[in-house]
């Protein structure tokens, strides 16, 4: 596993899919005329039940969509005030190992108390760490053994020797009781729906001419009642679009995948669908912290159930086999019981939260 700091400097944006027609220019110029191959251009697009989600550079947010969306004056309308930086894991174990890569990578993070924005795609991962806080972050993360790629590191933090000098109080040092560690930011009040759509994750061939599927983009994002198979029902849709200079991921239904032509997907069709958990979020701010380890550690470690996790301004978004969604229902139902009821022994090397949990699924 090798981790990478991308020059990208981002902030998160949230509003209501009523509102979408309103920054509909903003979509096109970010989508479909932006430099893709500037190492600095990161867009992601998320749709569900609850929100539409975006994560965009600060001056695409500023400049292109809050004008737009500030026209309307509406009160559903949230951006984040501080800008995020990216951290992009690459892992030869791919999405067979995404599970155990999430719980591992969030572990120290949730110790030091950094609050991040986790996102799974076909190509890697993305961990969203706040700018101020993203000296500290890798030295935890140095300190617990993951290895950096030096020029990233030396590009947008100088010298990696001087980095990896002993901070006056090191990160895994840091001592937090388990309960708050883990298992409070897990709350049994947050609202958990399951949608019906099964989905796949795919990639986009980056050497495909951009032509070729930008007008599939199109229709997906502003005219989806024009997409063969739409179904105008109360199940609401979901799309997630990622892209990067690296490559475009998209997460949602057979039907919306089937708008590219076949050369353009990255991907079998063979692969088992995906179900998706919503947990909504909206009642915790963007600084909580422990939130992603506190949803994948159960489930990737203890129940050893491989999962992808999509985090966005209101909600995190869980992704399981269809054939593993019973169980990793039973998994988060059983440890929110653990988390609101069991004590906590006072031993601070026994991660109380995975002990319980596995005395349960082992009766």
């Amino acid at each position: 596993m090798t981790i990478f700091i991308l020059p990208a400097r981002l902030k998160l944006l949230h509003f209501q899919k009523h509102q979408l027609p309103l920054v509909a220019h903003a979509l096109i110029k970010a989508c479909l005329l932006s430099d893709t191959s500037d190492p600095a251009y990161f867009f992601s697009y998320t749709e569900n039940s609850y929100e539409i989600s975006i994560v965009a550079s600060v001056e695409t947010i500023e400049n292109d969509f809050l004008p737009l969306l500030n026209s309307a004056t509406s009160s559903t309308i949230q951006v984040s005030k501080d800008v995020f930086r990216v951290l992009q894991v690459d892992d030869e174990g791919g999405q067979d190992c995404s599970g155990k890569r999430i719980s591992d990578l969030s572990a120290p993070l949730a110790k030091a108390q950094f609050s991040i924005f986790y996102m799974s795609t076909y190509q890697t991962d993305f961990v969203l760490i706040k700018d101020m806080k993203l000296r500290e972050a890798v030295l935890s993360l140095m300190h617990h053994g993951f290895e950096f790629d030096e020029e990233s590191v030396d590009e947008e933090l100088g010298d990696l020797e001087n980095l990896k000098q002993p901070p006056s109080i090191a990160p895994d040092t840091i001592v937090i009781p388990e309960d708050e560690q883990y298992a409070a930011d897990l709350s049994p009040t947050w609202e958990q729906t399951v949608l019906d759509n099964e989905l796949r994750c795919v990639g986009l061939n980056k050497h495909a001419d951009v032509a070729s599927w930008s007008m599939a983009i199109l229709k997906i994002l502003l005219y989806p009642d024009m997409i063969d198979g739409y179904r105008d029902t109360t199940t609401p849709r979901f799309f997630s679009y990622t892209s990067t200079c690296e490559g475009v991921s998209l997460l949602t239904e057979q039907y919306i995948i089937d708008s590219f032509d076949e050369n353009i997907i990255c991907g079998t069709e063979d692969e088992t669908p995906l179900r998706v958990v919503q947990i909504n979020l909206s009642d915790a701010n963007l600084d909580r912290c422990g939130i992603v380890r506190s949803i994948s550690h159960p489930l990737a470690t203890a129940a050893q159930i491989n999962i992808l996790y999509l985090s966005t301004f209101t909600t995190a978004n869980i992704l399981v086999s269809a054939g593993d969604l019973e169980q990793a229902l039973g998994v988060m139902s059983s440890t929110r019981r653990v988390e609101d009821t069991e004590p906590y022994l006072e031993d601070p090397s026994v991660d109380q939260p995975a002990a319980a949990l596995s005395e349960l699924i082992s009766t």
